[in-house]
């Protein structure tokens, strides 16, 4: 079952959680595909393990200390949109310590979260179709199908 489906959508990400904590492996390939884009987070609940997050750190780690990486650009951001208060809380403790890299949004202010990422305008429709497509993703694979990461778009 998955319980975790990305997708870049021009340079951006969308991830998707359902309730439950994603999987080792899902994590795994997650970490192989993120190279330190902007994230907008759709969760039902599900979020990464302490060690899901230490393995991301040590990934931005990696990034940040990679000859590609260009120490002035703007650094990316995390909006992550759900209906759990305690999940927006934990995320408003976390911008205390990290600036503005994260915000967390209550799930009717999506095009707020868009905006809080810098998305063009352009992207606005794509995006929101791709947390649809995921959505479906997920539902089907708990319906006993399998999802993987779905394609670039954009």
């Amino acid at each position: 079952m998955k319980n975790m489906a990305f997708q870049k959508v021009g340079d951006y990400i969308v991830l998707v959680h359902n309730a439950m904590a994603p999987t080792d492996e899902e994590w795994d390939e997650w970490m192989q595909h993120y190279t330190y884009e902007s994230i907008l987070i759709i969760t039902d609940g599900g979020a990464p393990t302490a060690s899901q997050r230490k393995r991301l750190k040590m990934r931005v780690d990696e990034l940040r200390a990679s000859p590609s990486y260009v120490p002035n650009r703007k650094e990316p951001k995390v909006a992550t949109v759900t209906a759990s208060s305690f999940v927006r809380g934990v995320l408003t403790a976390l911008r205390w310590f990290y600036h503005d890299a994260y915000a967390a949004f209550p799930p009717d202010h999506i095009n707020q979260a868009l905006t809080y990422l810098d998305v063009p305008p352009r992207y606005h429709i794509a995006m929101k179709t791709a947390v649809q497509t995921l959505r479906l993703a997920l539902k089907k694979a708990k319906a006993g199908g399998s999802s993987k990461a779905m394609p670039d778009e954009g």
